[in-house]
């Protein structure tokens, strides 16, 4: 049975290798009301705890799943529906979800004895899909060579995107004995891009079974007859996880915002000095710390880049509040750094890097992410030069920034090298204008370029 108003609550998947999570606690109770981006209960896995966002509105009908026991991802735990849903048809759709995900599982016995599914020991390096845009990769480079001992987590091969560049890291161990994809090509996500398998397997174990996955087994020699062509694999899809609906959410609402870019470059070579003899006095300060000082700083002039638009007025928030990106394997978070305005840039940089522990432990809750009026995105450390971010909802604006890099220029007739970063900033131009933000740019441009006034 489908009934669009009847909507499973499921176990969700965060990060490639969860494959089961705990309920800590519930936090609603069967009857009430459900929006988009409540929180509906908490889910514990060996690497996070977090709260479980609804992606629907409704009412919360049934609570399947039990606290502090342990289901598999994709498992039942709940149902929400609309109020008017009868409990017969709720009950029908329940016993068709367990139908179905019964008959899945029986359809993955024959799918393996044909030879679809990769035989023991072997493992498959496909095209990764970051993001719900992303349609196609380009290997960067291969950063390990055939014959490579693999652990989990290694960093493997660097995918480039139009958004985004970094490493594909593995999910099991074992050794690179297939390097399929190349350098500089672009691969359809879920392509095969490498081949991983146990040190015990055989390279004719391995020929084979990309001949099966091509398209049948090789015939041998005596045979005259072509196999039979295979039906077409069935389509698959992905359940999105809370994390990425909730990101969906905000960056649909904040494309309707008539928001602008401005670009501007910044001497680095001062600041990286001085972030240098911060280090040797035993002060850990990164570039992101000093960026994030600075745009406080300059926010001191320039008020307005902290503004929130209300229906007919502009409110001056008082508190400089920055939302810092984080990545993270499913998306990304924004914990702030709360009052940067009377933050020295040690009491920056140690708040920062607790927010980042929090978020990278799984701890970071509502407290840690709310208040925000201004955001930075940095993906410098990435090797991106230049991008443009989306202003997140309520702000006025973010400020994208790059990585530094090397230039040669023009000074007083002589070429001269430059450590230079490009940082763009996107506002929200029913706030301010190219001008403003233009000024903006060049306040934050003299700071960076003379660090100790940070």
């Amino acid at each position: 049975m489908s009934d669009n108003r009847i909507h499973a609550l499921t176990m969700p998947k965060w990060g490639l290798t969860m494959e089961e999570g705990t309920i800590s606690s519930w936090m609603l109770e069967v009857g009430d009301e459900i929006e988009i981006g409540t929180e509906i209960l908490e889910v514990e896995t060996d690497k996070i705890a977090q709260p479980v966002e609804s992606t629907v509105e409704g009412v919360l009908r049934r609570i399947i799943g039990e606290e502090e026991e342990e289901y598999p991802v994709q498992a039942l735990l709940g149902i929400i529906a609309a109020e008017d849903v009868s409990d017969a048809d709720i009950d029908a759709f329940m016993a068709s979800y367990g139908a179905a995900a019964a008959g899945a599982g029986a359809e993955e016995a024959p799918a393996a004895e044909a030879g679809v599914a990769p035989a023991e020991g072997i493992y498959e390096l496909t095209m990764p899909k970051w993001g719900l845009t992303m349609e196609e990769g380009t290997i960067s480079s291969w950063m390990v060579e055939e014959g490579d001992e693999i652990e989990v987590g290694d960093e493997i091969v660097e995918i480039e995107t139009d958004k985004i560049a970094q490493p594909v890291e593995s999910t099991v161990a074992g050794v690179l004995r297939r390097q399929i994809g190349e350098e500089d090509e672009e691969y359809p996500v879920q392509a095969l891009i490498g081949i991983i398998a146990d040190a015990s397997v055989s390279d004719a174990d391995i020929d084979a079974y990309l001949a099966q996955r091509a398209g049948g087994a090789a015939p041998a020699a005596e045979e005259v007859e072509e196999a039979p062509a295979e039906a077409p694999a069935a389509v698959t899809s992905k359940p999105m996880s809370p994390m990425r609906a909730a990101i969906a959410s905000t960056v649909t609402n904040s494309w309707a915002t008539p928001q602008f870019p401005v670009t501007m470059g910044i001497e680095m070579g001062a600041a990286k000095a001085f972030r240098a003899t911060l280090k040797e006095a035993g002060k850990p300060v990164s570039m992101n710390d000093m960026v994030v000082k600075a745009c406080a700083m300059a926010i001191e002039k320039y008020p307005m880049i902290n503004a929130a638009l209300g229906s007919k007025e502009y409110t001056l928030n008082t508190e400089v509040n920055i939302a810092v990106a984080v990545g993270l394997d499913d998306g990304l978070m924004m914990p702030v750094v709360a009052g940067c305005q009377a933050l020295s840039l040690d009491e920056v940089s140690s708040s920062s890097r607790a927010l980042i522990e929090k978020v990278k432990s799984g701890t970071c809750g509502p407290a840690q992410m709310a208040g925000g009026n201004f955001a930075i995105s940095n993906l410098g450390m990435l090797g991106v030069d230049q991008f443009v971010a989306l202003v997140p909802p309520g702000m006025t604006a973010i400020l994208a920034v790059g990585g530094i890099k090397e230039e040669v220029v023009i000074k007083d007739g002589n070429m001269v090298p430059v450590a230079t970063m490009k940082v763009t900033l996107v506002a929200d131009h029913r706030v301010v204008d190219g001008l403003y933000s233009a000024q903006y740019l060049v306040e934050l441009k003299r700071l960076l370029e003379n660090p100790e006034e940070l």
